[in-house]
């Protein structure tokens, strides 16, 4: 059985006490069978459980630099080998709520992800926003200091490298999962085809339709279509409507699927948005794709018993997973609760409220600068098939980053000469708009979640159509309507799946080395798309002893 080791350390401040805390994690991965969804199969375990166990720390103290402590091979690290042991050193000075995965390949299909939350020191709190009452206030910092962190994630029978084999066998991009999970529980639901067809959104009954050449009779059983049923186990969340409120903290660690979530007969305040935090929203349904995170704040006062959490697809699949909120002390018998949405993610009456997501203005306030120092355009879309995915239109990111030497070590490698597409100076601001293309003879594309690592970036503008302009100030001057007057805040930036458009964000050089910038897709990442962003190469960070 393989097995590999990450040493996970950092020094964290206990700001409301009086000195910082060592806090150690000892995380160990091995192979083993499981069955998150009644369906046995391989996947990745840490430390003997599925997810992997939280880290929870408190907002502090530096230990060192992140260039070298990001967890991607090939950038930042070699690959870990099979018994081999990797130690990350980093600082826990950004509260809110993240999480860790791998970057190997589409290993994150197999289970290799875990949630972190960093618990804020004190201030910036947005909670006043949602009510003024001192007992709500106080009751909703509690709720914040110790939040139900819920990992939501697609779940397939077939391994990562088994349904990659299988897109390139087909020449499909497949995107049927057989579950959602939530906290690495669910089943297997089969519902009629034409039911399913029913729920559809009527933009996306349209079936993608490439020129490329496919092969159908190569499909693995049961994965395109065909569905076997079966029952796992179901995550329970225990609330106590003495507490008034509950924080939910919700993680996409799919692989594939967009999702939308909703808990019955409670409306949700969103006030963090990818670890930081925003002027509260209400919502009853959230969609989150893959990367992103959202808190929520729920108040607890309903009868006592038993409410649905729903999960469902948004848009490719008509697929639904579910979790329960259950009162202490609740009847168990209660009539069944009333949803927001429906099995296949839309809304059940015209009074929901979908959540805004271009409208979510960080809190405290922050603008980011007038004017870039730089600007890069970016094509991304399929490329040579279609299952095969470019960032920048040209180029694939290299499969085997494992066997890489890190970027962070020679920035002048050839290995990875095609990836290397920008370089920036520390201590600008830098533009990057992601144009997306629709290849001729093709409609619709999935929506694709952007993810930067290292820091946040704004979410400055975005329309439908092609960028035409050499600048954002050109842009903003001729089509002022498609940019935001508030910018969001946030390190996962999703382009629209409706046609021809593009997504434009800024961000400040802060923090030297080798990032990665890619789609959070699993199959999309794993195919090739993303690059490699040498931030700060003018302030290159001295190599760390290893």
């Amino acid at each position: 059985m393989a097995r590999a080791k990450w040493l996970v350390p950092t020094v964290v401040n206990l700001a409301a006490l009086i000195q910082a805390a060592q806090v150690h994690f000892s995380l160990e991965l091995t192979w083993q069978k499981g069955s998150p969804n009644g369906v046995e199969r391989e996947f990745i375990f840490v430390n003997d459980q599925f997810p992997g166990p939280p880290l929870i720390l408190d907002e502090g103290d530096d230990v060192s630099g992140t260039p070298w402590a990001d967890g991607v091979s090939g950038l930042s690290q070699w690959g870990i080998r099979p018994g081999q042991k990797y130690t990350y050193k980093w600082h826990a000075d950004q509260y809110g709520t993240y999480w860790y995965h791998s970057h190997d390949k589409a290993r994150m299909m197999d289970g290799l992800y875990g949630a972190i939350y960093i618990r804020p020191s004190s201030g910036d709190s947005p909670v006043s926003m949602i009510s003024s009452d001192p007992t709500d206030i106080e009751a909703m910092e509690n709720a914040r200091r110790d939040p139900q962190l819920v990992l939501l994630s697609d779940w397939d029978h077939l391994t990562s490298d088994a349904y990659m084999q299988a897109e390139m066998d087909t020449g499909y991009d497949i995107f049927c999962s057989d579950s959602i999970l939530v906290n690495g529980q669910g089943s297997v639901y089969c519902k009629d085809p034409e039911e399913l067809t029913d729920m559809q959104a009527p933009e996306v009954k349209a079936i993608l339709q490439g020129f490329w050449e496919h092969h159908p009779d190569a499909l693995p059983g049961n994965l395109n279509s065909g569905c076997i049923p079966s029952e796992g186990l179901q995550s329970v969340f225990q609330v106590d409507s003495d507490d008034e409120w509950v924080s939910f903290n919700f993680i996409s660690a799919a692989g594939i699927k967009a999702l939308v979530l909703s808990i019955d007969e409670h409306p949700m305040y969103v006030y963090e948005v990818d670890g930081r935090s925003v002027e509260p929203q209400l919502a009853h349904s959230i969609p989150i794709y893959n990367g992103q995170r959202y808190s929520v704040m729920v108040r607890l006062d309903q009868n006592p018993g038993n409410y649905t959490v729903r999960i469902a697809g948004n848009g490719n699949q008509v697929i639904s997973g579910f979790a329960t909120l259950s009162y202490r002390g609740g009847d168990e018998n209660q009539r069944q609760s009333i949803p927001y949405i429906t099995y296949g993610g839309l809304n059940t009456t015209s009074s929901v409220i979908s959540l805004n997501t271009t409208s979510l203005p960080p809190y405290p306030p922050i603008q980011p600068a007038t004017y870039a120092d730089d600007f890069h355009l970016l094509t991304l879309g399929r490329i040579n098939s279609s299952w095969e995915w470019t960032l920048d239109g040209t180029s694939f990111l290299p499969a085997n980053l494992a066997e890489i030497q890190p970027v962070l070590f020679n920035p002048q490698t050839t290995e990875l000469a095609s990836a290397l597409k920008i370089e920036t100076k520390n201590n600008t601001w830098v533009d990057i708009v992601f144009q997306l293309a629709i290849p001729e003879g093709t409609y619709l594309q999935p929506p694709h979640p952007i993810h930067k690592h290292s820091n946040k970036a704004f979410l400055i503008g975005a329309s439908q159509g092609k960028f035409n302009w050499s600048s954002i100030s050109d842009a903003a001057k001729d089509s002022p309507g498609s940019f935001y007057e508030v910018p969001t805040y946030r390190d996962t930036f999703v382009t629209s799946p409706a046609g021809e458009a593009w997504v434009a964000i800024r961000y400040h050089v802060e923090n030297p080395g080798a990032f990665l910038l890619h789609c959070h897709t699993e199959t999309h990442l794993a195919s090739g798309m993303g690059m490699v962003i040498l931030d700060g190469i003018d302030a290159w960070p001295e190599l760390p002893t290893i």
